[in-house]
């Protein structure tokens, strides 16, 4: 749950117990009417001097008409808030925010997906990825013919979130292994983490990518796919 909706979810909380203080005070507001000389005792009114009695209808009994509907709106704001501030599932990270990335998939064609159940599944060896997660706001596209997938994840443990950008070689190669981890550096911005395998190489974000231009974005994909055709070059001419 992110820090917007942290805030909302304490308001929803906030006002549904003001509404049940207003439905409490409504409830409690009605009592017997008596008039200026007379002294209200129970759902009797003794006139002040001659101590007569009459009997009224005491209003309190019932309450304010509104009491019973500002009682139960807010008991179901307050409800809710309570679930939403105590018990609300913080584990998914909704699409909110990845604006960027839906608006790239409706230009181009690509595919987005609020949650992929099985895109980590082949990631078990990389300890920021935890193989039974799910990945959340995934984007998959193709750049300069070179599939990529953009995707928010939570490390193992920690439940720390972060973004991820991956571009997949043509081709499988160990020798790419070989090649991407004797360049120097492979860090160099835009980039966080880099990792490598042979089918694929990987930049892990230490936190949550957000951005309100869609091509924000894909500066890492570039990035990663310069490395990839650099590769693609000097194996070429190496050959």
């Amino acid at each position: 749950m992110g820090a917007r909706a942290v805030r909302s979810a304490w308001i929803v909380l906030l006002v549904g117990l003001a509404v049940l203080v207003v439905g409490i005070g409504l409830s409690l507001s009605g009592s017997v009417s008596c008039g200026a000389a007379e002294t209200p005792a129970g759902n009797r009114c003794i006139t002040q001097g001659d101590g007569i009695a009459r009997a009224v209808e005491q209003a309190g009994s019932a309450g304010h008409p509104a009491a019973p509907l500002a009682l139960g709106v807010g008991g179901v704001l307050a409800a809710a808030g309570v679930w939403l501030v105590f018990f609300a599932d913080r584990s998914v990270r909704p699409a909110t925010g990845v604006g960027d990335r839906i608006e790239l998939a409706r230009r181009n064609g690509w595919r987005f997906l609020d949650v992929d159940r099985e895109l980590l599944a082949d990631w078990a060896d990389n300890p920021d990825f935890g193989a039974d997660q799910p990945a959340y706001a995934v984007l998959r596209g193709s750049y300069e013919e070179l599939e990529f997938v953009v995707f928010d994840f939570r490390r193992p443990g920690s439940g720390q979130a972060g973004t991820a950008w991956i571009v997949y070689l043509p081709y499988p190669s160990r020798t790419f292994v070989e090649w991407a981890t004797t360049q120097q550096p492979l860090y160099r911005r835009p980039l966080h983490m880099v990792g490598v395998r042979a089918d694929a190489i990987v930049d892990i974000g230490r936190e949550q990518h957000r951005s309100t231009e869609p091509g924000a974005v894909l500066r890492q994909v570039r990035a990663l796919a310069e490395i990839v055709r650099r590769f693609e070059t000097q194996a070429a001419a190496s050959s």
